[in-house]
């Protein structure tokens, strides 16, 4: 989840040109299988960093919906317009992403799959935010070459499957996403994984995801085989 969960989701019609250095930038060797993963609430926890951050600050957090344009009070109990919303993401992206804990068993299960597939970070988080998210996961374990993408994934994961030509597996949290993927590179096995538990019956199944996995545990077993490894 980035913002609110669809709002970077519209594939767009070519990949931006920063995008398209960032995924040259990724060295992706042919022949060798690779992991796609996404962050946030994949690798990192998100939305219940956030809402602790808004805590501290006085609001109210309570997710109900996957948007978060719903799920913020003011100290008094007021909703909030999007206009009041906007800034306290932004300044949320700005000053903790540098900090958002790991999801549990990511980084272990990240080391293990490496040894034997490539593994590259596909987010969507901003890319003014791009160091401290690279800083941000390489201190969790996860040091991994990041692509901050735009838009639908798809397209990324496309040009990635075709990069390395061998078994490709894509893991996010997004529906959307996970659709994106699915219109553009078939061929990936896609897994839907949320890692935060209270955000899972709010998600949802992807109907485009091939595997629906609750942990990295799960993760792994069915990465392992749709890569063959």
């Amino acid at each position: 989840m980035t913002r609110q969960a669809n709002w970077f989701a519209n594939d767009l019609d070519e990949i931006p040109r920063r995008v398209a250095e960032e995924l040259e930038a990724a060295a992706i060797a042919p022949g060798r299988p690779l992991l796609a993963v996404d962050a946030d609430e994949v690798l990192v926890h998100f939305a219940r960093h956030f809402g602790a951050w808004l805590e501290s600050l006085g609001y109210a957090f309570r997710l109900t919906e996957y948007r978060l344009d719903t799920a913020i009070r003011g100290p008094r109990g007021e909703a909030l317009t999007r206009a009041e919303i906007q800034p306290l993401v932004w300044d949320f992206i700005e000053a903790e992403t540098r900090r958002q804990p790991a999801v549990d068993g990511a980084a272990e299960t990240l080391a293990r799959l490496s040894r034997e597939a490539q593994v590259v970070v596909v987010t969507n988080a901003p890319s003014k935010v791009r160091a401290c998210r690279v800083a941000n996961l390489a201190g969790l374990g996860m040091d991994y070459p990041v692509v901050m993408n735009e838009g639908g994934k798809g397209r990324a994961l496309r040009w990635l499957a075709d990069r390395a030509a061998a078994p490709v597996a894509f893991v996010d949290d997004s529906a959307d996403q996970l659709a994106s993927v699915a219109r553009h590179a078939a061929e990936a096995t896609r897994l839907h994984l949320v890692g935060c538990e209270t955000l899972r019956p709010i998600v949802g199944r992807a109907e485009t995801a091939d595997h629906h996995v609750e942990d990295w545990r799960a993760a792994e077993e069915t990465i392992r085989r749709a890569l063959g490894l």
